[in-house]
C-alpha cells in the first residue's frame, strides 16, 4: 500500500524550493550542496532526497515551475477581458510583481539554466518565447503599424519584456516605489514616451 503524504508535504516542498533558489542565487548552483540546503531547511539530508532525488532535479523544478507558473498567469491576462492597453498594463504589473517576489528564482533561471540537460533547456526556452509572444500580441493590437514586420516587432517587444524582467536584478522592497507603481510607470513611458507621457492614474 502506498504511503500517504504528510499534511504539510506541500509546505515543506515549497520551503525547500525557496531555500534552494536563494542558495543557488547567492552561492551558485555548482557551489551549493544538498547538505547546505537540508541544514537551511532544518531537515535531514535523507528527508531532502525524499522530496528531490538530486540537485539537478531540484534545479529543474525551481526553473520550470517558475517559468511555467509565469506563462500561465500571463496567458490568462493577455487573452482575458479588457482593451489591449489595459491587458498590457495588467501584464506588466504581473511581471514586475513576479520579478520582485521571485528574484532568486529569476537569477537561477538566468545563471543556471545551462546546467540542465539540453531537452530541459529547450523546454524552458520555449516557455520563455511563449511569454514574449504575449507581449508581441498585445503590442500588435495597440499599434499594428509598428509591429507589422516580425523582426522590428520582436525588437519592440523584447525592449519592453526585458525592461520588466530586469527589475529582478535591481528592485528592492522598501524603496520609494511599489511593484505596481513601477509597472504602471514603465508602461506609461513605453506607450507614450518620456516627453509625451504623464504620471499614471493614481500616482501623481
Amino acid at each position: 500500500m502506498a504511503r500517504s503524504l504528510a499534511s504539510n508535504h506541500d509546505d515543506k516542498r515549497l520551503r525547500i524550493i525557496e531555500v534552494a533558489a536563494a542558495l543557488f542565487a547567492s552561492a551558485s548552483f555548482e557551489a551549493a550542496r544538498m547538505q547546505d540546503i537540508a541544514a537551511a531547511c532544518n531537515v535531514s539530508k535523507s528527508a531532502l532526497y525524499h522530496y528531490f532525488p538530486s540537485k539537478e532535479v531540484l534545479l529543474h523544478v525551481i526553473i520550470s515551475e517558475h517559468i511555467m507558473n509565469a506563462v500561465q498567469e500571463l496567458e490568462a491576462i493577455a487573452h482575458g477581458p479588457g482593451t489591449a492597453k489595459e491587458r498590457l498594463t495588467q501584464l506588466a504589473r504581473a511581471m514586475v510583481k513576479r520579478a520582485a517576489e521571485h528574484r532568486h528564482e529569476h537569477m537561477v533561471l538566468t545563471n543556471d539554466l545551462k546546467f540542465l540537460p539540453a531537452l530541459h533547456q529547450q523546454e524552458i526556452k520555449l516557455a520563455q518565447a511563449r511569454a514574449l509572444e504575449f507581449v508581441i500580441e498585445l503590442l500588435t493590437e495597440i499599434n499594428p503599424h509598428l509591429m507589422r514586420r516580425r523582426r522590428e516587432g520582436a525588437s519592440y517587444a523584447l525592449f519592453l519584456y526585458g525592461s520588466m524582467i530586469s527589475t529582478a536584478t535591481w528592485y528592492r522592497r522598501g524603496g520609494g516605489m511599489t511593484p505596481h507603481e513601477l509597472a504602471d510607470r514603465l508602461t506609461e513611458v513605453f506607450l507614450n514616451g518620456f516627453d509625451g507621457g504623464d504620471h499614471p492614474p493614481g500616482f501623481r
